[in-house]
């Protein structure tokens, strides 16, 4: 029997990743798991010089998650369920080799993360996190359409043919 104690979501602060959440939330009352929310935030942005004022990279990544966390904290106030307790994490670097890692060293029995539904060049180009954790992850992973995308993408007359009920 599976037992899914820890589930990580992933959040990028869209509302595509609420679809994430609300299939964690669904496992998380089945099996009462622990939810992990995880955002990553991109430590790789501009440091701006300014003559006489040092910027010390430790302290530029301490600002980088600490901002992240207060996004995180808002997307958590304004858009989850009071209802809904999740741990909040958020952490700097490469988005699919920290889900990885932080999935890895918690223990986590599942990753619950949303597409953003790229096709074609934009896909080629910008890649797809889900899809490199899929790759990367010793952990079982989910992959969520959010809803906007399963309304357009899915319709009933594609179901029916691939049913053949038509």
């Amino acid at each position: 029997m599976i037992y899914l104690r820890k589930i990580l979501i992933t959040t990028d602060l869209s509302d595509y990743s609420l679809a994430a959440v609300e299939y964690a939330a669904s496992f998380g009352l089945l099996y009462s798991s622990k939810l992990y929310l995880l955002h990553v935030v991109d430590p790789a942005a501009p440091i701006l010089v300014i003559p006489g004022l040092e910027v010390n990279g430790t302290t530029h990544m301490q600002q980088v998650v600490e901002q992240g966390r207060r996004e995180l904290e808002g997307f958590v106030a304004k858009r989850i369920s009071n209802d809904l307790k999740i741990v909040p994490v958020v952490v700097a670097g490469a988005p699919a080799e920290e889900i990885k890692r932080f999935a890895e060293e918690e223990g986590i029995d599942l990753i619950v993360l949303a597409t953003h539904g790229r096709t074609g060049l934009r896909h080629i180009v910008m890649g797809s996190v889900a899809e490199r954790v899929v790759r990367l992850s010793s952990v079982p992973v989910l992959t969520v359409k959010p809803h906007p995308f399963r309304e357009v993408i899915i319709e009933k007359a594609d179901i029916e043919s691939e049913l053949h009920l038509r």
